[in-house]
């Protein structure tokens, strides 16, 4: 219903191709800008990884970082709501504010959560994938991997971890990524993120909080 001569123009940091096929039919014979794959993470978000045994050692690690930096508001990304569920409760029991976003909740009750999120009600925000792409709260200056994103086949899913670090350091502000790495496997799944986007992340001693609060400058 558009007009014919109506300019379309349509931004996303990632086109997997059948995106980028239907894209194509609604603006036919478009003009297509591209970055670079290198060029995907943004130079002011500082990556780091923290190196875990188990659950309980991601929430110290977490906490330590919480304790040793200043941070507006954060979102902590968790690959399952069992996850998200346990680390929401856990940090609302040691008093943080903290907001939940799964994909259990209706849309209303959605756009309700990362309403308050935003207005700063809560101070961060546990969530799975749901809340990967689209959310914009400039006030997010850390953004955590409490799980670093994989595909069902336990592939690295990088664009979903281009597009969860991408909600800090929004508009050219310094933002922040954590990520936490529990085992063999995760440790792949981090260096094969690395190579995709040919970045370095680097590690990260939870315990040495001098560290951690050089990181925020």
């Amino acid at each position: 219903m558009l007009p014919r001569n109506c300019q379309l123009l349509l931004f996303s940091a990632t086109f997997e191709e059948p995106v980028l096929r239907f894209a194509q039919k609604i603006v036919p014979d478009p003009n297509v800008i591209k970055l670079r794959r290198e060029q995907l993470t943004l130079d002011n978000i500082k990556q780091y990884y923290v190196e875990c045994v188990h659950l309980e050692d991601k929430y110290q690690a977490l906490s330590n970082i919480y304790t040793a930096i200043t941070i507006a508001q954060a979102i902590v990304f968790c690959q399952t709501r069992r996850t998200a569920h346990w680390l929401s409760t856990k940090l609302s029991r040691e008093g943080h504010r903290v907001a939940l976003l799964t994909g259990e909740l209706t849309v209303e009750e959605r756009a309700e959560t990362i309403q308050r999120f935003r207005d700063g009600k809560e101070k961060v925000l546990v969530t799975t994938n749901v809340c990967a792409r689209g959310i914009d709260v400039q006030q997010v200056s850390i953004v955590v991997n409490f799980d670093l994103p994989m595909t069902c086949e336990r592939d690295p899913d990088c664009e979903t971890y281009l597009h969860r670090i991408g909600r800090t350091g929004r508009f050219g502000k310094q933002g922040l990524a954590v990520n936490m790495v529990d085992g063999r496997s995760s440790m792949t799944i981090l260096r094969r993120i690395q190579e995709h986007f040919n970045c370095k992340i680097n590690q990260l001693d939870p315990k040495d909080l001098e560290q951690i609060e050089r990181i925020a400058y």
